[in-house]
């Protein structure tokens, strides 16, 4: 038997579910790296692009859970979800693309670019949340 719940999730959060899916195999078909991290490196293109990528997957969670019926935990906790599941996705795809991969490394250079991304995600999401209340 399906839960209404799980349901009700998929059907909000599709595009954040598709948005990670993107990310995982970007991670994996990627060519690596062939430079040592440099933590003073986090304006290079590719830390960048870990930047937008991340800010995405909160974006479109916290989008999704938003969307969710009131008073469920989705809802209730719509930005703090999406950041805590944003931060500790970039460090699973690190440990992932370190440990099972076997063409590519873990970055912690990386893993705090996805961090900084998750985190602006969270406060553009945190401010146009603020903003629309304003307005009404």
């Amino acid at each position: 038997m399906v839960d209404i719940t799980s349901i009700r999730f998929f059907h909000y959060n599709w595009p954040g579910i598709s948005w990670a899916l993107l990310i995982l195999i970007l991670s994996t078909i990627t060519p690596p790296a062939i430079e040592i991290p440099d933590l003073f490196d986090l304006l290079a293109p590719d830390k960048i692009a870990h930047f937008l990528f991340y800010a995405v997957f909160v974006i479109l969670f916290t989008n999704g859970f938003s969307k969710m019926p009131t008073g469920t935990r989705w809802s209730r906790n719509q930005f703090s979800i999406p950041l805590i599941g944003g931060i500790i996705y970039g460090g699973l795809i690190e440990i992932y693309q370190g440990y099972i991969l076997t063409n590519r490394t873990a970055d912690y250079v990386d893993f705090i670019a996805n961090c900084i991304g998750s985190l602006l995600g969270w406060g553009l999401m945190r401010y146009l949340s603020k903003r629309e209340y304003h307005i009404k």
